[in-house]
């Protein structure tokens, strides 16, 4: 982190900036943006109810206060509401995400200014139709579901052992370009198996099965032409043969608007064993049921541990109601891949009739779409959040002088805070048929009654923003922040964006940044961008340009990339900036999440940025005015932009770590991390020399944590940290225990924190924090909240020792309505 002296007071600003709820095909997504880049470490969850996210900041230390932010019921979707209490000397923070009702989540991150909280299969919760107005653009949903097919099977003869791998595929989507079968196999059963080698999934096509070797090898060297590197499998275990499929008597029959449910399999599907049938059946059957219930999610579970079985009676059935359950959930492009690898293995029956249907509709799907759009609820909603909070602050202080006869001794003691901080969000929404609009004010008021301290008012974001239904129309004007696309971190403005394909649209920016306090300086930018969503079904970004101007003077002129990356269980962040006038990178950072099938959460991430971005503007840090113009008559312009260069700092973070589950209620982590300063020149703020300061080098950091959870009722969470500091100047420790329990209505958080380090001057540092933090839930909308800390510090050097106590408390009430 840098020093907060040499950063501009906008950077000790608030951490949370919006928090959103909106569809995302067939999800529903709950995104909290950041007014900073935060890098997501885990979360925990109590009843699928509660969540505590744990992040770290990347840049400037935000002010200790605390913040919330709220988003009511909307449609059948339960209220949100994000609290992040105040978290002084912490580099790991914490927030709690509340709803109010349960939910199952997967969170992610969203970018490194946003995290999602996806829940898969709800975004008909938040808009539901008008009953009279069918969903074309979505015909997943009227797809019925295929009867339950007939799983006895005649036995076979038990010799038949010997298939051929015809070739092995990194992913579905390859297997589709594989050539088909030639027709003379067509009495055979094509299937796909799904292996994990070297620690990476792959798909085997597959095509049996064969009564001896012989055979098996003499339809390999037929095959060989397509499949050059097929294969001959002994199973070591004797399947059953397959009898030869009929022919049919003549072409199907086109396939009814609405599909009718698969028939039985052919005869000549593969008869397992009975214990592999018993589980086809088992999961076949658990898939429809999860259908027929709406839960898309779960059915696709079901699906592929069905399709991952060796093959099988029911493997064909299930391939088509994968498909079926792709469409039913909105992932399009992953419903054609189904039904299309479904005709490759099963190009005859009635379930090829079906599936063709299902792809001509699919295909005639955006048509029907553009015609028609769904018929939305008229929706309106004034909601917010009115907070109170007094905080206040004693410290004392005794040091201790050794001198050749005796010992010296001074004491002194004061009030040090002393502050009401009163916040108030409000969001007034409307929506109906044409369009979701959003009035958004947000203001933060502190009352200082210390003579030391002044008082202020931020009026942090207030605007209008503007959602087309029936067009591909966006905007937001007023007071907001700037999350992507090189803007500003908050500035006073607009921007617009229009869709010009179905996964393409453009943006364009105009506006006056934002300082707190504000800069005698006349500032305005203007900047555009090109952004892609969803290609690929995973990839989704921008390019961008951005122009900023101060006292006439170019100030920032910069270009570049945003890139993320979601699929499954992993989720990619990357971000370049490069500022074509000063001719450096001011940012080249890469964040990535992997979260296995076994819930274990990986985490890396790459930061080297200029902290704060560039601009000419920071050449007033240190000076008596905060006016470029008034220092041009001083100094030349070259002069202020290299001054500008020396006052901005480069900062390099690197980290690795994970946690993961050890049993149903424990949790064990670890990770590493890297952080290193560049050096910085002796600057004058407010009139005290601040001297220079040398690079850091490389400052190592190295975290083991034990969360355990419900570990003695049905709602707690403990959290048992240890860190050790290894740097250039100094090294040290920390051992933390952090703890929340719900009892009723009441949250108690007690905390306990020691830090050691000693650094090259044999001065000695130690520190203990202990703390408590209660919450009463004063009925639906109201909670009272506290918080007392204690901190004691002595600092242990040759001939003096320093005892620092300080006690600090705040006492306040959320009101949400």
């Amino acid at each position: 982190m840098l020093p907060a002296a040499l950063l501009p007071a906008a950077a000790l600003a608030e951490v949370l900036d919006e928090l959103t709820v909106f569809p995302r095909r067939a999800d529903a997504v709950i995104r909290l943006t950041f007014s900073g880049p935060v890098q997501y470490l885990r979360h925990d969850v109590f009843g699928d109810a509660v969540y505590e996210l744990y992040f770290r900041p990347l840049t400037a230390e935000p002010t200790p206060s605390t913040e919330a932010r709220r988003v009511a019921p909307a449609g059948t979707f339960p209220g949100v509401e994000v609290v992040y209490p105040q978290q002084p000397r912490s580099q790991t923070r914490k927030l709690t995400l509340r709803l109010t009702s349960p939910l199952k989540l997967r969170v992610r991150p969203a970018g490194d200014r946003a995290i999602d909280f996806v829940v898969p299969g709800a975004a008909a919760r938040l808009a539901p139709a008008e009953p009279a107005a069918p969903v074309l653009a979505r015909p997943a949903p009227a797809v019925p579901l295929p009867p339950a097919p007939e799983v006895a099977r005649p036995a076979a003869p038990p010799e038949a052992r010997f298939l051929i791998r015809l070739a092995t595929f990194r992913s579905l989507e390859e297997m589709r370009r594989a050539p088909p079968v030639p027709g003379e196999f067509s009495s055979y059963e094509v299937q796909i198996a799904e292996a994990r080698r070297n620690g990476r999934k792959e798909y085997d096509l597959v095509l049996g099965y064969f009564p001896s070797a012989e055979a098996a090898r003499a339809a390999r060297q037929r095959l060989a032409q397509r499949f050059p590197r097929a294969e001959v499998v002994d199973l070591g275990v004797a399947r059953p043969a397959l009898a030869e499929a009929p022919k049919p008597a003549a072409k199907p029959a086109p396939a009814p608007a609405a599909p009718a449910l698969p028939r039985p399999a052919l005869p000549g599907a593969p008869v397992a064993s009975a214990e592999i049938e018993a589980r086809a059946g088992e999961l076949l059957a658990g898939a429809r049921a999860a259908l027929e219930k709406g839960d898309t999610t779960a059915g696709i579970e079901q699906l592929n541990a069905l399709l991952r079985l060796p093959p099988n009676s029911l493997s064909r059935d299930g391939q088509e109601l994968m498909g079926i359950a792709r469409e039913r959930a909105g992932e399009v492009a992953k419903a054609r891949a189904e039904y299309e690898l479904y005709l490759k293995l099963y190009p005859e029956g009635g379930g090829a009739a079906r599936v063709r249907a299902r792809l001509a509709a699919l295909a005639a799907a955006p048509a029907a779409a553009a015609a028609a759009r769904p018929g939305r609820a008229p929706l309106h909603l004034v909601t917010g959040v009115l907070s109170q909070y007094y905080y206040g602050g004693r410290t004392k202080v005794e040091t201790a002088f050794d001198t050749p006869t005796t010992v010296d001794r001074a004491s002194f003691s004061a009030t040090d805070q002393s502050t009401l901080v009163t916040s108030a969000d409000l969001t007034v929404r409307n929506r109906d048929a044409e369009a979701d609009t959003r009035f958004v004010v947000r203001d933060t008021n502190s009352k200082a009654f210390l003579e030391n301290q002044k008082s202020y008012n931020r009026l942090t974001a207030a605007y209008y923003d503007y959602r087309g239904l029936q067009n591909a129309f966006s905007a937001r004007v007023g007071r907001q922040t700037g999350v992507s696309g090189g803007l500003p971190g908050r500035f006073d403005g607009a921007v617009a964006g229009y869709g010009i394909a179905p996964k393409w649209r453009v943006n364009a920016a105009a506006g006056a940044p934002v300082e707190f306090p504000q800069l005698d300086a006349k500032r305005s930018f203007w900047g555009g961008s090109l952004e892609y969503q969803n290609l690929g079904d995973a990839w989704s970004g921008n390019f961008y340009f951005v122009d900023q101007t101060s006292d006439g003077l170019l100030d920032r002129r910069a270009v570049g990339t945003e890139v993320r990356y979601f699929s499954g269980g992993t989720s990619l962040f990357s971000v370049v900036d490069y500022d074509t006038s000063y001719k450096v990178w001011n940012v080249a950072m890469v964040q990535a999440t992997f979260q296995t099938e076994g819930r274990t959460t990986i985490n890396l991430l790459f930061d080297k940025r200029r902290a704060p971005t560039l601009t000419t503007t920071n050449a007033i840090f240190g000076q008596g005015t905060t006016s470029l113009e008034t220092l041009l008559q001083t100094f030349t312009e070259a002069e202020l932009r290299q001054q500008a260069r020396d006052v901005t700092a480069i900062s390099t973070q690197a980290l690795i770590g994970f946690t993961t589950p050890v049993g149903e209620k424990w949790q064990l982590g670890a990770d590493a991390r890297l952080t290193k300063v560049g050096a910085l020149p002796s600057v004058e703020v407010n009139g005290i020399v601040l001297p220079a300061q040398p690079a850091t080098g490389n400052i190592y950091n190295y975290s083991l944590q034990a969360i355990g959870t419900n570990l003695y009722s049905g709602r707690d969470t403990s959290v048992w940290n240890v860190t050790f500091l290894d740097g250039p100047e100094q090294t040290g420790y920390q051992v933390s225990y952090n703890n929340l329990t719900a009892l009723g209505a009441w949250t108690l958080e007690p905390s306990l924190r020691y830090y050691r380090q000693k650094d090259i001057r044999e001065v000695t540092l130690e520190r203990w924090t202990p703390s408590l933090r209660i919450t009463y839930q004063a009925g639906t909308n109201v909670a009272l909240e506290s918080e007392l800390s204690w901190e004691r510090t002595v600092t242990v050097g040759p001939g003096s020792r320093d005892e620092t106590r300080r006690g600090f408390y705040y006492v306040g009430y959320r009101w949400n309505f």
